[in-house]
Parts: structure tokens; C-alpha cells; sequence
């Protein structure tokens, strides 16, 4: 059964087999220099399927036991690290449990994955351990019997065959025909005289030849293990911001080292431990770190909470990086606090890439983690940080204003609320905030995740074209058609960004006839910039932004359906400003949230106020 899970370490061609053989020299031993077997046993160590002792030395002649021969198997095919781990999970508690299997800890995994392959059965391995003869010296008869299962070819065993050798009868009636699949497949031969030595312990010599036969026929024959179905799985390391507890399903909120919000979903086949033991969700806090193996639908399968390291948040107030290092922060209660910084087994990371203490600037924000009173990890982020990209949504519903945009640089979106203080430029040059555009590229700087700086370029139109039909309804759209006289309609955005020229406009300045060059966010216009007209109107809403030099305000106009639509009005010398009891007033007394009333003319393709009522 084939299965995209799996990643099969494909054999090179006869040609680039000759280069890697002779660039294999890195993985040599000192005692198979003249070995009849030393090619096979560097092939199969370059495989990463046997390995040598600590020593330098293979030890050919060396006997295999059962239990080293299990562990090899086991090696003959490579699968996906999470896949493995989830394997082994399920398989440890079972090893465990076995009779004299605790001085084995250290082949679990293999084991694990040799049950789960079929190589051997639970109950099988269960007598192996029980009796002892899983440490005992493995006959060439028991290895075929294992290889037979572990090359997946337990099905084409046969019941009427011959065995070319002529110790024959001394093979065991159950092994026949699995040595009988074996010699079938060329992964055994007889000796000079045409015996195969059933009986005989095999040496690892001898296993490190039929290991690279069998692997050989694994890969020629696309050959891979059935096992259950298992998840792909990502891991999630984090701190736990909150957490929600349901009947039936729970969701804990986690904060990644790059400040990214991931929810995971809890269910009752999750794992949940707190300081490695076994917990219900009930006892998982937020503010404590987390590790979790989530799947693609974000469902943890384990969860890992470690309440025993303390996290302390705030702001660098000072480094010494000379030893003794130190550091001294404000934390989030404004006290000014200094952690020794110990030279050994320590971690730093800045915006989320390993680092030095020396790189850590004053005011950046900090995250410590210690344990037993020791400082083990810092976690900075830089204060100012500078972000490119696209912008995708302007939401003027409700005030603040929202920015969204898409960064080049992990292609995230990012949302960033807009305020007075921010400074804008377009082309590099000053500007206000009612020139930006969806669509802009944008090179946006913040400061502790809050807009400080906006820069804005024009992209290009997506589409241009002439104006065949406008539509003015609760959905507005527009036809256009392109050079190629192709007419299409678009809906229009409620808060669709209008230029005429040079100037801001609304949808009810445009004519038939006029070009535009439009971009659209999902299926709606929502720019246009088209030529110059003039037009007269009267709007009522309320303010979303004043820009007092400019003498432009931007309202949301309430139609006639009760829908809103963006609108800028251009304030003269001449616009009467007066509030409800007749009072004159000016631009300045004009703030965000207002409910106004205006009169308009068109001019230049501008709305521009005859007079101003404040409500």
C-alpha cells in the first residue's frame, strides 16, 4: 500500500552509485579493510541501517543476536519523524509492560517500529523477552523468517517448492519456506558446497550482505510497510495566552516566539501532561509553556505543559555582556529586576533567530525562561520592526481605523490600527492617510506591534478599461470594458477608493465613457482612478477622519437603503461650519465619530463643502 507518508531513500544509478561509493570513504570502520564484505557493510552503514562500535571497528565475524537483528530490520525503511513518534507512543507503554524488557529501553523505538511493520508479532516478542532468547545469537533460519516479514513478502510464501542445498533437511519445517523466498529473491546463496547452514549463528557480516540485498529489492520493487494510519503531525511550541474549556471540545491559545496566535483544539484523544504527568484540561493555566503536536485540522494529539518554568515578561533595561553577564529589565509590574545570564546551555533569540547577549538592545521586549532559579532562555523582540508588502483591507466601520496588510516577507497578514500620531508618506514624499489605497505596496514601521510609520507606492492597475454601464443599488457595480472590447461587470466595494484626476471622488462623480485603471480585492472594485468630472450632492454620517491641514474630511454617507459608503469632502474657505444651535464653528472643532450633515458642490472632480452641520 503506497502511502505519501513514507519517503523512500531511492538507490542511485550505476553511475552515480560509483561516485557515492567513492565518496563513502567517510564512513569506514578499521578492522573491513580487506573483508570480503566490505562493500556491502559500507553500503548499508551509509543507509544509516547498521552501524559501528565506538571504537572505529564493525566486527564482522561477530555474531548478530535476535534483538540486534530486529533493530537493523527496522532501519530498511525511512518514515516521517512525527509518524515515527506517534508509533513509538503507542507502542513504549506496550514494551514496557513486557517481561524483562527494562534493559532494553534503548531499542523501544526500533522495536516499536518493528511490531507496527510486522517483523514480529506482540506476542511473539512478548516470548522472546519472557524466555531470553531475544539476546541470544540469531541463526541464519530465524533471520530469513524476520527478513521474509520485513520485505513484506509473507504472501508469496509458497507450499510446494525445492531447496537447491544439500543440508536441506536440516532447516526446521516452519522456516523452509521463508529460506525458500529468500534464496528465491537472491537474498541467500549456498556455499562452494551447496549449503546454506540453517543452524549456523549468522555474523554481521553475513546479515550486513543480506541486509543490502533485501534493501536493494525494497527499493527496485517500490516496496512499503502497511501500517495503521497514522497523522502527519506539526509541532506548536509556545506559551499558553488562554484557555477555554468545553463539554466537548476545548481550545487552548497559543503564542509562538514570533508573537503569532495559533488556537489547537483539545479533545478527549488528547494527551494532556503537566510536568509529565497525565492531567485532565481542567488543569492547564494560561501564562505557562506549552508543546503541542497538532494535525491539519489544528486538533492537538499530545499537549505538554511545563508550569514549573517561570516566564517573566517586560523590556531590557540594561545588558552587561562582559562577564559576569547580567540583565536587568522592567518587568510587567514596572519593577527593575537583574538575571545573572549563565555562559553554558543558553539560548538566545532575537525576533525569532538564535543570537548573542551583546545583540539585545535597551527597550526591546523580553521574555525569560527559568527553571530551578536558572535563566535558560531569552526571547527579544525588537522594538521597532518594519514590515513590506501589500495592502489588503482598509475598515473604516468603526473607529480606529484598520489597516491590513500582506508582508512579502512570510506572506502573513497583519492588521494595524491607524491614529493621528502616525506619520505618512507616499512615494517618500508627505502625504495623509485618506491618499492610501487597497492594493498600495506599503512599507509599514511599528513600534511594540502599534503603526508609527506608513510609507505607500501606487501599484499597478489590474485592470483598465472604459466605463459601459454604472449600477447604483444596494450592491453596486460597474461594467467595463478592456482594450480588447470584452465587457465585464465588477461589484463595487462600499468603501471603494475614487480618484478623478488628482482628486478624491465617490462612486456618483463617475460617467459613462470615462477610462479607469481599477484593482479589485477578492471579486470587488475597490479603487478606481479615472478623469475628471463635476457633480452636486448632500451626504450625512459620521466622521472616520480629519485631516485639518488638508481641510479634507472622510465620512461614512448613509444612503437612501441604509447603507453606508465612503465619501471625502473638501473644506474651503468659503463652507459655513455651524453645530445645531447655530453656532459657528470650525474645521477643528470637527473630531472622529461626529455626526455631520453637509451640502456639497462638485469642483475639479472634489466634493466641496457649501456648508457643515455638526450634530
Amino acid at each position: 500500500m503506497k502511502n505519501k507518508i513514507f519517503t523512500r531513500v531511492l538507490l542511485f544509478t550505476v553511475l552515480l552509485s560509483m561516485v557515492f561509493m567513492s565518496a563513502a570513504s567517510a564512513v569506514t570502520f578499521s578492522d573491513i579493510s580487506d573483508h570480503w564484505a566490505k562493500d556491502y557493510i559500507i553500503k548499508v552503514a551509509n543507509n544509516g541501517i547498521v552501524t559501528g562500535y565506538s571504537d572505529g571497528k564493525f566486527k564482522p565475524e561477530n555474531s548478530v543476536t535476535v534483538l540486534e537483528s530486529l533493530v537493523m530490520m527496522s532501519r530498511l525503511y525511512d518514515i516521517d519523524d512525527d509518524i515515527k513518534e506517534q508509533i513509538v507512543e503507542e507502542y513504549e507503554p506496550v514494551l514496557e509492560d513486557m517481561t524483562n524488557a527494562e534493559d532494553y529501553t534503548w531499542a523501544f523505538e526500533n522495536l516499536s517500529l518493528a511490531l507496527e511493520f510486522g517483523i514480529v508479532s506482540r506476542s511473539g516478542l512478548e516470548k522472546m523477552f519472557k524466555d531470553e532468547t531475544i539476546s541470544q545469537k540469531a541463526s541464519k533460519e530465524e533471520i530469513c523468517v524476520l527478513l521474509t516479514k520485513a520485505m513484506m513478502l509473507s504472501d508469496e510464501l509458497k507450499k510446494v517448492f525445492v531447496l537447491p542445498f544439500n543440508d536441506a533437511l536440516q532447516i526446521s519445517e516452519l522456516a523452509k519456506p521463508y529460506m525458500y523466498i529468500m534464496y528465491d529473491k537472491g537474498i541467500i546463496a549456498g556455499d562452494t558446497k551447496k549449503n546454506v547452514n540453517p543452524k549456523d549463528n549468522i555474523t554481521r557480516a553475513v546479515m550486513a550482505t543480506m541486509l543490502d540485498r533485501a534493501y536493494e529489492y525494497i527499493d527496485e520493487n517500490s516496496i512499503e510497510p502497511e501500517i495503521k494510519s497514522y497523522k502527519p503531525t506539526t509541532v506548536l511550541n509556545g506559551i499558553i495566552s488562554d484557555v477555554t474549556v468545553g463539554d466537548v471540545e476545548s481550545y487552548i491559545y497559543v503564542k509562538d516566539d514570533n508573537s503569532d496566535t495559533t488556537i489547537v483544539r483539545v479533545n478527549s484523544s488528547t494527551k494532556i501532561y503537566l510536568n509529565d504527568k497525565t492531567v485532565e484540561i481542567s488543569k492547564i493555566e494560561k501564562g505557562i509553556l506549552v508543546k503541542c503536536e497538532i494535525d491539519e485540522q489544528r486538533i492537538a494529539r499530545t499537549m505538554k505543559a511545563d508550569s514549573l518554568t517561570k516566564i517573566i515578561k517586560g523590556k531590557i533595561s540594561y545588558v552587561a555582556y562582559a562577564s559576569p553577564a547580567k540583565i536587568t529589565i522592567i518587568d510587567e509590574d514596572n519593577d527593575k529586576i537583574t538575571y545573572s545570564v549563565p555562559s553554558d546551555d543558553m539560548k538566545i533569540y532575537l525576533d525569532g533567530k538564535e543570537t548573542a547577549l551583546k545583540n539585545l538592545e535597551e527597550k526591546d521586549l523580553i521574555s525569560l525562561r527559568i527553571k530551578d532559579d536558572v535563566l535558560y532562555r531569552i526571547d527579544s523582540i525588537s522594538r521597532i520592526q518594519k514590515y513590506e508588502g501589500k495592502i489588503t483591507a482598509i475598515d473604516y466601520t468603526n473607529l480606529p481605523i484598520k489597516l491590513t496588510m500582506l508582508t512579502t516577507q512570510n506572506n502573513k497578514s497583519m492588521t494595524f490600527e491607524y491614529s493621528s500620531d502616525v506619520e505618512v508618506t507616499r512615494n517618500d514624499d508627505d502625504s495623509s492617510f485618506d491618499q492610501i489605497r487597497i492594493g498600495d505596496i506599503v512599507t509599514l514601521t511599528a513600534e511594540y506591534g502599534e503603526m508609527i510609520l506608513i510609507n505607500t507606492n501606487a501599484a499597478d492597475a489590474e485592470l483598465s478599461g472604459t466605463i459601459k454601464e454604472i449600477l447604483i443599488a444596494n450592491q453596486n457595480k460597474i461594467k467595463i470594458a478592456n482594450s480588447s472590447g470584452t465587457i465585464k461587470e465588477y461589484p463595487v466595494s462600499n468603501n471603494v477608493q475614487i480618484n478623478i484626476g488628482s482628486k478624491n471622488a465617490t462612486i456618483y462623480d463617475l460617467r459613462l465613457g470615462y477610462q479607469v485603471n481599477v484593482n479589485t480585492s477578492g471579486d470587488e472594485i475597490v479603487t478606481i482612478e479615472a478623469a475628471e468630472i463635476q457633480t452636486a450632492k448632500s451626504f450625512s454620517g459620521k466622521v472616520v477622519f480629519v485631516n485639518i491641514d488638508d481641510k479634507l474630511i472622510m465620512m461614512q454617507n448613509i444612503k437612501d437603503n441604509g447603507q453606508t459608503e465612503l465619501v471625502y469632502v473638501r473644506v474651503s474657505n468659503s463652507t459655513k461650519i455651524f453645530d445645531t444651535s447655530g453656532s459657528t464653528k470650525y474645521i477643528k472643532n470637527i473630531s472622529e465619530g461626529n455626526n455631520i450633515m453637509c451640502t456639497i458642490i462638485s469642483q475639479g472632480g472634489e466634493n466641496v463643502a457649501v456648508s457643515i452641520m455638526i450634530q
